[in-house]
Order: structure tokens, then C-alpha cells, then sequence
């Protein structure tokens, strides 16, 4: 602490500031160039790795190549054995082949051939190192015989531990050989020791502390320095790229679990045979090799340091005593009326000329200063007096200020016109020495309340013994309609910048009464024109000239989903995604049809946004529609009855010809037939159109429903295809005609839409409040996709099927308006091919 102190002490003074400059100095000079030096090393590092990974990529292409190689003397021998034996060579010559390999390539421990079976017939060499024969051993079960059936191409292994010719770490190749039919018949292989492959790695001469290392595709090490020569398969798991981190280029950290050490390694990966080969340096001997040329530069620094900070001593020595008396002198300068020869004294000290200089200026100043200390001290003294009445002009102006600000900042919170003048007047009472009144339409507002519903007149008159009032009229609402009064007393009178503050008060009150009354108008018509806009039958929806929502009424945020708060994008996705038309323009929403109206926003002759009016038009789309069916129809139906009847009445018109009477009667007749299905059709379109209307009558009355249902039944001839049980209640209450419209045309349908003769059953039954009664068929069925618009109007399911058999797509539509008439409801349920149920419930009649 002691030693801290003395520190702090001395690099207070000039000396210890100079010295501690020039240590600084030296310490930036030097770490300057350190850095340059580090910079210098690891470039030089990197460039090291550069040639590392150079002779990485050459180390893989020397496995490559004895690998490649090895291969290519295995596939050659197994074209030789191919050729041979279609000339009819023996199996001694294959055994001479394969010693001749043996002989020239030192890299196989061994070569053998077998034939399809996996019994070796040549052999090199031909014992073991037992001394028993190679010949006629079984390889059937080897892991490379089954790869070569299976994919009858060149095969070589990953490292595996020999047990036949040779229990060492081995490499085989495997080639097929195939007959002149291309079928294989057996295969040549050869083992490769891993001692070729190290040792032609180790005649690269790698520097001492990197080591190569070769793995196969199982991570199985094909060479390691540490490991060589390679007596036991083992795997290692330092392999950078499956479990190195990148740090530049080619260059990957790895952690070698074995040496419990980081080493950087560069690493290429064999092509074609997904082996991997690197080259590894342990982060140690490049940290102690950066170290070895970094730490004679340090000390070579230091004592250079420490030659520079002795030489800076003895400058800042030399110096300092020159300034410790120029300070001295001038000191006493300061301290005395009469100042010292201070540039006599440093003359005769032999101080530097700079010094003597600053004295003399010095002096000069030191003489100046004393006489503007004199002015100072009177100026002071007149300033003080003027900033003691400006002080209080302005507390005074900042006291009226705040009053009107919390005038302006209450306006639209207080919670109404008296709340909002009484809190301004308590505010003006901490000011003004005066009581403030202010006069509005029937009643007068002090601060703490109002004093009488009296008129003004009244007011004063009660108060005039105790007051004279000064008034300041306020303007609001377009008119003079209130006052501001002062209450003085008879000896009492108002300064001019009072008088201009009641002045400005007034004026306050003037504009923000008549602010909140328009405020308050225009929020009534704004409530006005928005319960107007939400009460419409049609959207609207304004955009401002940013294309930002403005407005949306009810209408819009219950049809569209859109909000005030949604974006002007959500309107035009809303747009672009259910147009059906341009002309007008027309959107399709949850099966409704909306037409859309755009209109300009505009104030005076400038547009200032753009709005859209939307109706609902489903409804008019529909009759539109109907109208176009309905016409489409007519055209259609009663062409061919008309036609018919036509055709017939000219025959029967022609004088020419006598017609026999049983042909007159069958023209008659269906002269009949037709105009009864004219009849039909304009009863449908009359019913139809009542039910669209909402005006289909019905007469309820009590019926027998047994015999009215096989009244039906007999009428339309299907007693034979017809069963019925009814378990429902004997008597319904029903419009006997429309009931009967009803099941005819259901029946009707189940006849027509049978694959040959129908099968019909018809059943009832009852619950608490209603009676249901079920009509199923066997016929051809209805799909799922059709069967929710059956009962549409004008719906046909299968188009080419009621064009053979008839129809105009209105007799469910009409059965569906009958049934609702009578309370009830009518469904159908199908299967395609299996036919269709029809079920009708209705309400029970009164017991």
C-alpha cells in the first residue's frame, strides 16, 4: 500500500509525469513490436501448413497409387486366367502366374486362386507358415467371397486380421473371373501387407514432429508411425474429419484421447476407396517452438528498456529541478503584495532559456490578474443585486406560466367545465394576492366551489360591500358568454404585468371553452355519423391517402372480419382472393356474392382517400338466376310436348287421309299426356316461386295415413315392387294434396332411378313430439358430392341420366318447401350403387 501511494505521489509531480511518459513510450514501442514479430510467426506458421497440407494431398496420392496399382495387377492376372482358360491352360500355370506376381511384387503377402465354390486351386506361396498346403482350402465363409457373388465386380476389403496364409493386419483385392458365357467361375485375390504402405511413407522423410497416418473406411489404421509395423487391427478415432474443428483452410484441431493432447492436423481423404490420410502436429511443439524464438527477443527488449528508462532518469532529473524553482519563485509571487526577481533567481541557477522566458510571461500575467481581480469583486457586487429582482420576476412569470399549462394540460381530463376552471383557480390563487371568480351562464365558480345558481347581476349586488370587481369578458361559443372577475378591495390595485396576466387567463379560458364545445359537438356528430354508418344495410370501408384503414363499419367487421385496427393489405388479399367478376366488381364470401362500389374521398376539389361501398347481392344474383333457369327451362321443357302436340294436330287436321279411330284415340291421347306435362311444369314453376317468396300456404287436416300411403302405392302401379311397415301413428295431421305431391314424386324418383325392376320400403315411426317416415330404395344410388345440393333448385345429379329419363331438377327443391311449410324437415342418405333413403320428419298434430 505504502509503495501505491508513494506511486500515485509521484506521478503528480512534472518529474514522475515525464518519467512515466517515457516508460509508456518504451512499453508501446515495444509491444508495436511484438505484435509485428507474432504477426511475422504466425504467417510463418501457416506457410508451414500450407507445405503440410501439400504433402498430404501427396501422401494420398501415393495410397491412391498403391492401392490402384495392386488392383490393376489383381484384375490383369483375372483376364490372363479368363484367356487361358479358353485355350485350355492348366491350373500349373496359373500357380506359375501367380508365383511370378508373388515373385515381382513384394507388396502381396499372398495371392491365390479359387473357383466359384471359394476352394483355392493355385496358391502363392503354396504352404503356410506351418508347412501345410495352401491348396484346396475352403474361403466359402469369408466376408469378401460373399461381396464378390454379390456384386460379381472388383472388391478391395477394409484392414482385417489374416487367419489363413497369414495372421498379419491385411488389405485384400478381389477380382471375379468370368468364362466365355460371362459367368463367374471363380475369382483371383491377392493380400496386400500394410508394411509396403508405411514404409513407402516413411521414404518421404516427414519432419520429426509431424507424424502421417492412414485409415481405412472403418476408421481402422492402415499406418501410424506409433503403431508400425502393424501387428493387430486397431481403429483410432482422431480422424479430423469425422471429429476435427476447422480453424483455417485445411487445417483442423483434433484431440488425440490416447496422448491426451491437441494436435492440428491436415487431412485428404482418398478417392474411390474412402480411406483417409492426414498429417498431425501436437499444438505443444508449435507453442514450444514459437517460444524458443520469442524469448530472446523479450530479454534482448528489456535491457534495451532499461538502458532508455536509466537515460530518462537522469534527463527528468535535470529538468524537474529546473520547474521545482521556477514553481517556488512564482509561489511567492502569489503569496506577497510584492513580487520576487523570479527571472533574476532562475538566471543565476542556470535554468534552460524556455523556462526564463515562461517566467517573464508569467510575471506580466501575475500583474494583469491583480487588477482584474479588483473589477471582478465590484462587478460581482452589482450583478448579485440585479439577479436578486430578475430572480424574482421570473419565479413570479414561471408560477403564471405553470398555472396556464396546468390550464391547457387538465383540459381533457378534467371531467367537466366546473371541475376544469376550479382546479385553474386554485392553481392562480398560490400567484395572485386576489380572489378569482369566473362568471358562466347561471352560476359563478370560485376556487373551492360554486357560490350561487344566482345571475351575474345578483351575484356582484351580494358581493359589493366586500369587493370591487375588475372584468374580463370570455369569449366562447362565438359570443361574450362569461367573465372572469377580480375581487379587490378598496385599497387594492393591480400591476401592469398582473393586469397582462388576467388578461392571458381570460384569453386561455376564452379558447379552450370553446375548444371543449366543439369538441363536444363534433363528438356527438361523430357518434351520429358512426351509428349512422353502422346501422347500414352495406359496407363501407375508407382508406387515407397513405392507403391506411380509416373507418370500417359493423357491417364490414361482420361479413369480412376487417377492423379499424386491420391493414389496408388484408382488404385488397380479401379483394384479390374472392373476385368472381370486374364488371361490376363482385366478391364470392361463405357462398354470399357482395358487390363492391369504389368512390373517392374528397375534400374541397382535392381527393384525400378512397372508399368502397359493399351490398350483399346474393339475393339478387339468385332471382336473377332463377329468372335465367326459368327461361332456359321453358325453352327446353316445352319444346317437345309443344312439338308433340303440334305434329299430331296437323295429322289429324289432314282431309286427304282417313284415320282409323283407335289411331285418332292414341294421337288424342297423347295430345292429353302432353298438355298434362305442360300442366305439371307450370305448377312446379308457380311452386318454386312461392316457396322462393315465402308465401306457400298449406292446409293441415287429419288423414288416415295406411290407406292414404297404398292409395298412392295402387295409383302408380308399384304394389308388386312396394312393401311398407308402419309403425308411426295411425292418424297425422298433413296437407292432403301436398303430402301426396310429396311421396309421389319421391316414389316417382325410386322408379325412375332403378336398374331394372325397383325394390321399395317404406316405414314410420314416432317420438315425444314428431313422427318420421322413411323411404329407401335400391337403385342406383347418389354420390356424397351431390347428395347436400339434391334438394337445390334446378339441380340434376347425373345430367345425361335425367335428360334420358326427364326431369327438371325442381321436384326436391319443391318436396323440401312442403316439408318446411308443414314444420318439418326432409334428408336423404345414399350409397352409390346401393341405393338411396329419404327420410321426412314432421310434428306431431294436437292429440
Amino acid at each position: 500500500m505504502n509503495m501505491m501511494r508513494q506511486i500515485r505521489a509521484m506521478r503528480e509531480t512534472f518529474r514522475g509525469r515525464l518519467l512515466f511518459d517515457f516508460i509508456l513510450l518504451i512499453l508501446v514501442s515495444g509491444l508495436f513490436s511484438l505484435l509485428i514479430y507474432l504477426a511475422d510467426t504466425v504467417q510463418n506458421v501457416k506457410e508451414e501448413f500450407a507445405q503440410q497440407d501439400i504433402a498430404t494431398k501427396q501422401m494420398q496420392s501415393i495410397v491412391y497409387d498403391y492401392i490402384e496399382q495392386s488392383r490393376q495387377v489383381i484384375q490383369t492376372a483375372a483376364v490372363n486366367i479368363s484367356l487361358s482358360r479358353e485355350t485350355g491352360a492348366s491350373v500349373e500355370w496359373e500357380q506359375a502366374m501367380l508365383d511370378n506376381i508373388k515373385r515381382h511384387n513384394s507388396r502381396f503377402e499372398n495371392l491365390y486362386i479359387a473357383d466359384s465354390s471359394g476352394q483355392t486351386i493355385a496358391f502363392s506361396p503354396m504352404t503356410n507358415e506351418d508347412g501345410v498346403s495352401n491348396i484346396g482350402l475352403d474361403f466359402s465363409n469369408r466376408f469378401y467371397f460373399e461381396r464378390i457373388q454379390t456384386s460379381e465386380t472388383t472388391y478391395v476389403s477394409h484392414v482385417f486380421q489374416g487367419r489363413g496364409g497369414s495372421r498379419k493386419p491385411l488389405i485384400v483385392i478381389a477380382t471375379p473371373i468370368f468364362n466365355e458365357r460371362e459367368e463367374m467361375e471363380g475369382y483371383v485375390l491377392g493380400a496386400l501387407n500394410l508394411e509396403g504402405i508405411g514404409e513407402t511413407l516413411i521414404d518421404n522423410n516427414f519432419n520429426e514432429l509431424q507424424y502421417p497416418v492412414v485409415v481405412d473406411d472403418r476408421n481402422q489404421i492402415v499406418f501410424h508411425p506409433d503403431d508400425y509395423p502393424l501387428t493387430k487391427v486397431k481403429a483410432i478415432a482422431t480422424n479430423p474429419s469425422e471429429s476435427g474443428d476447422p480453424l483455417w483452410g485445411n487445417v483442423w484441431r483434433v484431440y488425440d484421447e490416447e496422448t491426451q493432447q491437441s494436435q492440428l492436423a491436415t487431412y485428404a481423404e482418398v478417392p474411390t476407396y474412402e480411406w483417409t490420410v492426414w498429417i498431425a502436429r501436437p499444438v505443444n511443439s508449435i507453442i514450444s517452438a514459437i517460444a524458443k524464438t520469442l524469448l530472446p527477443n523479450t530479454i534482448l527488449f528489456l535491457i534495451v528498456a532499461m538502458i532508455m528508462l536509466v537515460l530518462g532518469l537522469v534527463l527528468s532529473r535535470k529538468l524537474n529541478q529546473s520547474l521545482a524553482d521556477f514553481v517556488n519563485q512564482t509561489e511567492l509571487m502569489v503569496d506577497r503584495a510584492e513580487a520576487p526577481d523570479v527571472v533574476t533567481h532562475l538566471t543565476s541557477i542556470q535554468a534552460p532559456k524556455e523556462i526564463i522566458g515562461l517566467a517573464k510571461q508569467f510575471a506580466v500575467m501575475a500583474d494583469d490578474v491583480r487588477a482584474g481581480q479588483e473589477n471582478l469583486r465590484r462587478l460581482n457586487e452589482e450583478l448579485e443585486k440585479k439577479v436578486k429582482v430578475r430572480t424574482h420576476e421570473l419565479e413570479q412569470n414561471n408560477l403564471e406560466l405553470q398555472a396556464l399549462n396546468q390550464f391547457m394540460t387538465s383540459f381533457r381530463h378534467a371531467p367537466d367545465t366546473i371541475a376544469l376552471v376550479q382546479s385553474t383557480l386554485r392553481e392562480v390563487s398560490a400567484i395572485l394576492p386576489y380572489p378569482l371568480f369566473v362568471s358562466l351562464p347561471d352560476q359563478v365558480i370560485s376556487k373551492d366551489a360554486i357560490l350561487s345558481q344566482e345571475s351575474l347581476y345578483e351575484f356582484i349586488e351580494t358581493q359589493q360591500d366586500a369587493y370591487r370587481f375588475q372584468v374580463n369578458a370570455l369569449y366562447y361559443g362565438g359570443q361574450a358568454s362569461g367573465m372572469l372577475l377580480v375581487g379587490l378591495t378598496m385599497n387594492q390595485t393591480i400591476s401592469k404585468r398582473e393586469d397582462i396576466f388576467l388578461h392571458t387567463l381570460a384569453d386561455a379560458f376564452s379558447m379552450l371553452l370553446d375548444n371543449k364545445l366543439l369538441v363536444d359537438e363534433t363528438t356527438k356528430q361523430n357518434a351520429l355519423w358512426h351509428a349512422t354508418l353502422s346501422s347500414m344495410s352495406e359496407g363501407v370501408i375508407v382508406l387515407n391517402e397513405a392507403g391506411e384503414i380509416e373507418y370500417v363499419n359493423r357491417f364490414m367487421e361482420i361479413y369480412f372480419d376487417l377492423h379499424a385496427s386491420s391493414r389496408a393489405d388484408d382488404w385488397q388479399q380479401l379483394m384479390d382472393e374472392h373476385m368472381v367478376g370486374n364488371a361490376p366488381l363482385r366478391l364470392l364470401r361463405d357462398e354470399q356474392i357482395f358487390q363492391v362500389q369504389p368512390f373517392s374521398v374528397v375534400d374541397s376539389s382535392d381527393s384525400i382517400g378512397q372508399g368502397y361501398i359493399v351490398r350483399n347481392v346474393t339475393r339478387e344474383v339468385e332471382i336473377d338466376q332463377l329468372k335465367d333457369n326459368l327461361i332456359s327451362l321453358a325453352s327446353h321443357e316445352f319444346k317437345t310436348p309443344l312439338t308433340n302436340i303440334r305434329g299430331s294436330v296437323e295429322t289429324l287436321m289432314r282431309e286427304d287421309v282417313t284415320w282409323e279411330d283407335s289411331f285418332r284415340h292414341e294421337l288424342l291421347q297423347g295430345i292429353q299426356e302432353d298438355s298434362q306435362r305442360i300442366r305439371q311444369l307450370i305448377d312446379d314453376w308457380l311452386d318454386i316461386t312461392k316457396i322462393e317468396s315465402g308465401n306457400f300456404p298449406v292446409e293441415i287436416e287429419a288423414v288416415l295415413l295406411k290407406p292414404y300411403v297404398e292409395g298412392i302405392i295402387h295409383e302408380l302401379q308399384i304394389d308388386t315392387y312396394t312393401t311398407y311397415h308402419l309403425q308411426g301413428p295411425a292418424v297425422v295431421e298433413v296437407d292432403f294434396n301436398r303430402f301426396r305431391q310429396v311421396l309421389v314424386n319421391l316414389l316417382t324418383n325410386s322408379v325412375r332411378y332403378s336398374d331394372g325392376p325397383p325394390t321399395i320400403q317404406i316405414r314410420t315411426y314416432e317420438s315425444d313430439n314428431t313422427w318420421t317416415l322413411i323411404l329407401e330404395d335400391q337403385g342406383i344410388g347418389i354420390r356424397q358430392d351431390h347428395l347436400e345440393r339434391i334438394f337445390d333448385r334446378f339441380y340434376q345429379v347425373e345430367m345425361k341420366s335425367t335428360r334420358r329419363k326427364g326431369g327438371t331438377g325442381l321436384g326436391l327443391a319443391i318436396c323440401k318447401g312442403i316439408i318446411e311449410a308443414h314444420g318439418g324437415k326432409i334428408w336423404a342418405e345414399s350409397e352409390l350403387g346401393r341405393g338411396t333413403r329419404f327420410y321426412i320428419e314432421l310434428p306431431k298434430g294436437e292429440e
